[in-house]
């Protein structure tokens, strides 16, 4: 019972320190910093301040945010037949650890 215990204890803390982060249709991503707050809106957003004093009050609007923390190179083998020779010449293996396009790669370019 008590390893139980600690095994979901584990899990509700990793499930509580876990980011957030937001997947853009271009392919860039963000993560949220702690305390950053994302508001979702199809439409103009505004920040409302009130000057007590006076009894002005003042909208600011919200700007998109434009951070990303991966933006998507190019890949130079794009558009090639994984396999064929140009796609060996500009293909680099191992870029992001074993995956099936180095497979590919050590099968028909490596002489695997």
């Amino acid at each position: 019972m008590r390893y139980l215990t600690a095994a979901f204890a584990a899990v509700i803390c990793s499930a509580a320190a876990a980011d957030t982060t937001i997947y853009y249709d271009d392919g860039t991503t963000y993560t949220l910093l702690n305390g950053e707050e994302v508001f979702v809106s199809y439409n103009d957003m505004f920040t409302k301040q009130e000057y007590l004093d006076n009894g002005q009050i003042l909208f600011s609007p919200r700007y998109p945010n434009r951070k990303r923390d991966y933006v998507e190179t190019s890949d130079p083998s794009d558009g090639l037949t994984p396999g064929g020779p140009e796609w060996c010449a500009v293909y680099e293996p191992f870029q992001d650890g074993y995956t099936f396009s180095d497979a590919i790669w050590s099968k028909n370019c490596n002489g695997g």
